[in-house]
């Protein structure tokens, strides 16, 4: 079967591997579709901080389950998490279960962009295969992963105490965390990317609050037009640190900054301490999700309360992952899609 896989040096591989069967507590799922995300775009340009393995926002089909599986059969349309907390550590005790030493550890094999992978047991027990309802389409549904990880930052952020935000990047997580912001119901919400291609996109989703995040003209205008004493929350959608410096500067005073966007690995950034102390400023990170927040996921999609479909602009089959890969790291291009 065809797998995309990180090159030794990096890129794309596509390699021809043996057909999987599943173990005992296994699942084994056909690929449906799968997004391409920033940090399997990190990973193949070398930068990544996270494991090598690309594709966590697979969705499928159940071809075959392994011995002992129960409430899983054979036909079943899924999503399939990637990691999974061990929900019996410390940490995990403590809710902050995407930090839980074993989360990392487990993952599909060999990968979310397989023709098929193996679901493997410690992910199947702990719920992480998620059956998809009727009215949700493959397509949607692979933005459960990345719209459940919103929904955890956003939390995590304390977003509903907030009366204003800036989001620094209008990529697909920025615009969807614009998305649930505004379900939520706040009102002043502002987006800045570099890309005129991506402001675009958020002018489209009915933002009227956009600028140029290289312009700091723009940002006086728009920003501070709305917000004259600063936005309470802002949201680092981005890897760039130049973004979450600026954020460190532009949170009203008892903000929050959100540092979301998964940074390249070695990445520093300067901020003013005195500044930070003096405003009372919060920096708050936030990693993955939880089961939690990819059944939440599911409902808004299944409820078409966040829409998503708009986000899709490009769609390559298995076989054209390295030009999907390459697509998807331009700048006009929005969201790709590898479907099978």
């Amino acid at each position: 079967m065809k797998a995309a896989l990180v090159g030794a040096e990096g890129g794309v591989r596509m390699e021809d591997l043996p057909e999987p069967s599943p173990a005992e507590g296994e699942v084994l799922v056909k690929l449906k579709c799968c997004g391409v995300c920033g940090t399997d775009l990190e990973k193949v340009q070398v930068v990544g901080i996270t494991t090598k393995i690309l594709g966590h926002e697979a969705v499928g089909e159940v071809e075959e389950v392994g011995r002992g599986v129960s409430n899983i059969s054979r036909g079943m349309r899924v999503f399939a998490h990637h990691h999974v907390p061990c929900l019996s550590c410390d940490i995990c005790r403590r809710g902050k279960t995407t930090y839980c030493a074993e989360f990392a550890k487990h993952n599909l094999i060999p990968c979310g962009l397989a023709e098929r992978f193996i679901v493997p047991k410690f992910n199947v027990d702990r719920g992480a295969v998620l059956e998809l309802p009727a009215g949700l389409g493959y397509e949607e549904a692979s933005f459960i992963e990345p719209l459940s990880c919103c929904i955890l930052g956003i939390e995590t952020a304390r977003s509903s105490k907030a009366g204003s935000a800036v989001i620094y990047g209008a990529g697909p997580v920025g615009l969807m965390i614009y998305k649930l912001l505004r379900h939520g119901g706040l009102g002043k919400v502002a987006v800045g990317d570099v890309s005129e291609y991506r402001n675009s996109f958020a002018r489209k989703d009915g933002c009227d609050l956009v600028f140029n995040a290289t312009s700091q003209d723009e940002k006086e205008k728009v920003i501070r037009g709305a917000m004259p004493d600063g936005p309470e929350l802002v949201v680092v959608a981005t890897a760039s640190a130049a973004a979450f410096e600026d954020a460190t500067r532009l949170v009203a005073r008892g903000g929050t900054v959100l540092l979301f966007g998964a940074p390249k690995r070695g990445a520093t950034a300067t901020i003013d301490l005195a500044r930070l102390f003096l405003n009372g400023t919060s920096i708050v990170t936030s990693y993955a999700s939880s089961e939690r927040e990819t059944q939440m996921a599911t409902k808004l999609l299944t409820e078409n309360a966040v829409s998503v479909s708009d986000l899709v602009t490009h769609r390559f089959p298995l076989a054209d992952s390295e030009q999907a890969f390459a697509a998807a790291a331009q700048q006009q291009c929005m969201k790709a899609l590898i479907t099978n």
